[in-house]
């Protein structure tokens, strides 16, 4: 229950659970999860929509403007399109990531997912993934969605974040111990 915690420690949440309300009523939250998907990924995708939205010296009324023709594009459902054109306009369109995480989170909540985030310095092999999804998974007792990512600048080692606890047994964590030990002295 860590996750509804997190979630609801939000501004962007009230959005979020009201969407999430919505969707339950009418029984589209899988339809509407993978439109929120898509939206997060075109936000994190760096193309400068976010970075629109988030800009204050443009009006609300232009930042909807934008979005309208996004949401067209994106043939987004009318409860997800007229959410976040609100959000825009009370000025929360620099929320729209977290809204999104939000929902997706009360998404997996209630299908008792369990998101489980790996970093490494090396791809790692899909039958590692999935032999460490099936143990996360035996232990909690839960559906695991599993993220691997890959980040250079881990040396060896890797970062398992499972719901809101982070395992770092990274090189680059033993040498930050081991330097702040050194500073103390």
């Amino acid at each position: 229950m860590q996750e509804i915690t997190d979630i609801n420690s939000k501004p962007s949440a009230r959005y979020a659970q009201a969407l999430f309300s919505l969707c339950q009523a009418s029984r589209t939250i899988d339809e509407m999860e993978e439109h929120v998907l898509n939206l997060l990924e075109i936000l994190k995708s760096g193309n400068g929509l976010n970075a629109f939205l988030k800009n204050p010296t443009f009006t609300s009324s232009d930042q909807e403007n934008v979005f309208k023709h996004v949401s067209k594009k994106l043939k987004l459902p009318p409860y997800l399109h007229n959410t976040i054109c609100l959000m825009i306009r009370k000025g929360r369109g620099y929320d729209l990531v977290n809204f999104s995480e939000d929902f997706l989170k009360l998404c997996s909540v209630s299908k008792n997912e369990l998101i489980v985030r790996i970093r490494t310095a090396k791809k790692v092999s899909n039958i590692k993934i999935e032999e460490i999804k099936k143990s996360i998974e035996k232990i909690t007792k839960r559906v695991v969605r599993l993220e691997a990512e890959n980040d250079p600048n881990i040396i060896a080692g890797l970062e398992l974040k499972v719901g809101s606890f982070l395992f770092n047994s990274s090189i680059n964590s033993k040498l930050d111990s081991m330097k702040n030990i050194l500073k103390r002295g």
